[in-house]
């Protein structure tokens, strides 16, 4: 059974590497947005952990701590590059529609658009896709037991960990939303209003979801006691999901987009991911000046022009590959570049007027991204969303699962 991929929501920062990959540097490095993750990354790491093991602790870790970002209510794109045999592989694991989602659903009384229903609440939740790829990962490209991976993630919504200003700012954003909710009140508005920087954030249902996926993997989460709550806790709240939706989930592993750069190799994610078709265009385009040799100013125009060409794209063509045919080969070609390239004028900006008018799509902080690199060379480079800051703000009850 196919099901539409909730990337309505393309991600437009892309997984990438550079696949021409030195010797391996006999040193491991994590780049995340949370310090609490990166240590969670380097614990599994000094463990014997790969870099594909790490990536669960990191995912997992910012889960718990980077909430506003991503979570195992949401879903990504894990790509990978495996040291030993060369192989890349992007693993998709984004939300889908659940099978009953209805268009007129989120329509008000007058047939308009209720975008209130479509981003908030139990009606906006898709099924997630975050656990199903940790899973995967642990099984088919892990050195460790699942279980370990998640271990410092289990740890931190157990204990606890001090909130922070970013994720605060987060919560001042979307609080009037999440109070609407009992679950996501008693975890991060336990007094009814924001709290204090270095409040303890606690929680405990949520570590019982990773120990549950921890313990039984896929089953722990898409079947069985959990999955029955997290069905009856959204359509308690107005949802559509159902069992059938949870269990038939299924990430899927799709050939990375590779093309050249001034002589290097770039792997990077496909569709449904925006991002490296954005980046193929744009560095085509740009790959055609001599870019180090331009004055700042003009480095800016040509960089944004470049920019501008790619998001028009991104607005009428790209879409989920599994229901849209789209002209990869065309968009990501030297010759599609150039003939954008064409329409650029180094002395002036090229009006907005005479571009196809496209979708303005406002940048944000609820996406995060994280690269990791272990001693034997394997490369993880992964971004995970929840869409919105805080997802739809509904925490499934006696789940934790936002």
């Amino acid at each position: 059974m196919k099901f539409l991929r909730c990337a309505a929501l393309v991600l437009a920062a892309g997984c990438t590497f550079a696949a021409e990959a030195p010797k391996p540097p006999g040193k491991a490095a994590i780049a995340s947005a949370h310090h609490l993750a990166t240590d969670a990354g380097f614990e599994v790491l000094a463990q014997g952990g790969n870099a594909f093991d790490a990536a669960i602790a990191v995912t997992a870790a910012l889960a718990v701590v980077e909430s506003s970002s991503s979570g195992i209510g949401g879903g990504g794109f894990w790509l990978l590059h495996r040291a030993g045999d060369g192989k890349q592989v992007m693993i998709d694991g984004r939300e889908v529609a659940p099978a009953a989602v209805d268009a007129k659903a989120y329509l008000d009384a007058g047939g308009k658009l209720d975008r209130d229903k479509s981003v908030n609440g139990a009606l906006a939740g898709g099924i997630p896709g975050e656990p199903a790829a940790l899973v995967h990962l642990a099984k088919h490209y892990g050195r460790l037991p699942l279980k370990q991976s998640l271990a410092p993630a289990i740890r931190l919504a157990r204990d606890g960990f001090p909130l922070e200003d970013r994720l605060r700012g987060m919560l001042a954003m979307r609080q009037d939303v999440m109070l609407r909710y009992p679950a996501s009140r008693a975890v991060f508005f336990p007094k009814g209003e924001l709290p204090p920087l270095g409040t303890v954030i606690r929680q405990p249902d949520l570590a019982k979801t990773l120990q549950s996926i921890a313990n039984d993997g896929f089953d722990g989460f898409y079947k069985g006691k959990l999955a029955k709550r997290l069905v009856d806790g959204v359509r308690a709240q107005g949802g559509n999901w159902t069992l059938a939706d949870l269990a038939s989930y299924r990430i899927v592993e799709r050939e990375p987009l590779r093309f050249d750069y001034r002589g290097v190799r770039i792997v990077t994610a496909a569709p449904p991911s925006s991002g490296g078709v954005l980046l193929a265009t744009i560095l085509n385009i740009v790959e055609g000046y001599d870019y180090a040799r331009l004055g700042r100013v003009d480095r800016i125009h040509v960089l944004t022009e470049a920019m501008r060409r790619a998001y028009r794209d991104r607005s009428f063509i790209l879409g989920d590959p599994d229901f849209v045919q789209m002209p990869i080969r065309l968009l990501t070609s030297k010759d599609y570049a150039a003939g954008l390239r064409g329409s650029i004028r180094m002395d002036k900006a090229t009006p907005s007027s005479s571009l196809p008018e496209g979708r303005v799509i406002d940048g944000g902080t609820d996406t995060t991204h994280f690269s990791i690199v272990d001693a034997d060379g394997n490369m993880a480079a992964v971004t995970a969303s929840v869409n919105l800051p805080m997802g739809s703000g509904f925490i499934v009850p006696d789940t934790g699962v936002l």
